[in-house]
């Protein structure tokens, strides 16, 4: 069955031919990150007119354009960008699949998961523990990134499944389960002035500097929206991509910073940093465990979240 044009949703047949139409997507895919047909079959080991005659073959199949060749430049069209992301997991699928079969040990292949910092050192090592014991033969990939990019990550199929701290998404396409609540706390250096204080406020931030993690979302951006609306100036924000280097950097007394509690607990247990006593209510965290509604999940997908369930009762 033919297809007019590419919809969301919608799913290439492969009932015919399938080896034929997952060798045109692997050229597809090839052209689309290279934008230039020639490259495209050095790449492949293919000759230039074997590309050209997959694609077409390809757009013949679906009955629409992946690509417009203006002079010697080459560009997706609309629904070349569509298909992208779907031949990318078609592709994915295909190859968990052969590995799957070919194993003796059950379950295999490969498992790519975005993580927010906090959640990848902190809470998702002993999750990952358990499953390489129980299933050696998958492949465990971890893209650290900010929760902010997870979507899209999800959305174009660069990782499986996401491990986040923010928990204001409002992509309908996403699923989400909640993996755990908590806080977040002010720490400082032990001689830290703000340290000897025996209530800490909100105002006394006012001329110290402040330690914060990039990025426009989740817990960073709630202390940056309530200093706002308290109306309280900052006089010096440094912000970081490691909560490790802000961690030292305030042991050293450089300033101070607003972290998750999972992530100082043992540097505070040890003494070498010091919850301010804040009497009000911390910015909560929620860890989130996020999919794609359209995802198919693999054998060894399906396997980590029922591990996730476990963990959960």
């Amino acid at each position: 069955k033919r297809h007019q044009g590419i919809r969301r949703g919608k799913h290439i047949d492969l009932s015919d031919g399938s080896e034929y139409m997952i060798r045109n997507l692997e050229t597809f895919i090839t052209v689309a990150q290279l934008l230039n047909f020639g490259e495209a079959a050095r790449s492949l080991n293919y000759s230039q007119s074997t590309v050209s005659e997959q694609i077409r073959s390809l757009e013949e199949e679906l009955q629409t354009r992946l690509f417009e060749r203006i002079g010697r430049k080459v560009f997706l069209t609309k629904q070349g960008e569509t298909l992208l992301p779907y031949a990318k997991r078609l592709l994915k699928d295909a190859e968990n699949l052969k590995v799957l079969f070919k194993s003796e040990d059950g379950i295999a292949g490969t498992i790519m998961i975005g993580a927010a910092e906090s959640i990848c050192t902190y809470w998702l090592p002993p999750l990952l523990k358990e499953y390489r014991r129980l299933y050696p033969n998958v492949q465990i990939n971890i893209r650290v990134g900010c929760c902010v990019d997870f979507p899209q990550w999800l959305q174009n199929d660069l990782i499986d499944i996401a491990f986040s701290l923010r928990n204001d998404y409002r992509e309908p396409q996403l699923q989400e389960q909640v993996l755990f609540e908590g806080q977040t706390v002010f720490i400082a250096a032990p001689d830290h002035e703000l340290a000897l204080m025996d209530k800490f406020e909100l105002a006394n931030l006012a001329e110290q500097t402040i330690l914060m993690p990039e990025g426009y979302s989740g817990y960073p951006m709630d202390l940056k929206k309530l200093l706002e609306k308290e109306q309280i100036k900052i006089s010096n924000i440094l912000e970081f991509g490691s909560i490790e280097t802000i961690k030292q950097c305030v042991k050293s007394g450089l300033g101070v910073s607003l972290l998750p509690e999972i992530a100082v607990e043992e540097e505070i247990n040890r003494g070498e940093l010091v919850k301010l006593n804040w009497l009000n209510p911390c910015i909560p965290i929620k860890g989130l465990v996020v999919y794609h509604r359209e995802k198919w999940l693999s054998p060894q997908l399906v396997a980590l979240n029922n591990l996730i369930l476990t963990k959960l009762k």
